[in-house]
């Protein structure tokens, strides 16, 4: 393996670590309650779990704000968003990595599948609300299969 952990020459053999944000085609469950099996369009997700597979579970980042308490606000320039956006922590998509579902990152220049990562505070964060959502029943996961 050469390079760097974001260069095109080892982006499908580094596994994403928790944290990452990757450009990703998030199927939310509303859509696959209406049939669709790909996402309607490519957003950032943030990876929060690597599963054996290997497969990775995923939250959705959104610019809209969501109507509901299942958000957590980013401030506008994060990532290159570049308006104020929302990782939205009861929508999950597990999928396999490298899985068709992956996009390259639109920036930095170079990158191929990696925005960059949360911090460990904002990571420790996410994960105590998905960890909430699972646990009261209010999680919505998605299975993708390449």
């Amino acid at each position: 393996m050469t390079g760097t952990p974001s260069s095109t020459d080892d982006a499908p053999e580094r596994l994403p670590e928790p944290g990452d944000v990757i450009e990703f085609s998030f199927l939310w469950s509303h859509e696959q309650a209406q049939g669709l099996v790909e996402g309607v369009k490519d957003r950032r997700c943030v990876v929060i779990r690597v599963l054996p597979g290997p497969r990775i579970v995923v939250l959705p980042i959104t610019g809209t704000e969501p109507d509901h308490h299942a958000k957590i606000p980013l401030a506008p320039g994060t990532f290159g968003l570049t308006r104020p956006s929302w990782i939205v922590t009861s929508e999950l998509n597990v999928s396999d990595w490298p899985g068709y579902d992956l996009r390259p990152a639109k920036s930095p220049k170079g990158a191929f599948w990696r925005y960059g990562r949360l911090s460990d505070a904002l990571r420790a964060k996410v994960a105590a609300a998905v960890a909430g959502h699972v646990k009261a029943g209010r999680a919505h996961m998605t299975s993708r299969r390449g």
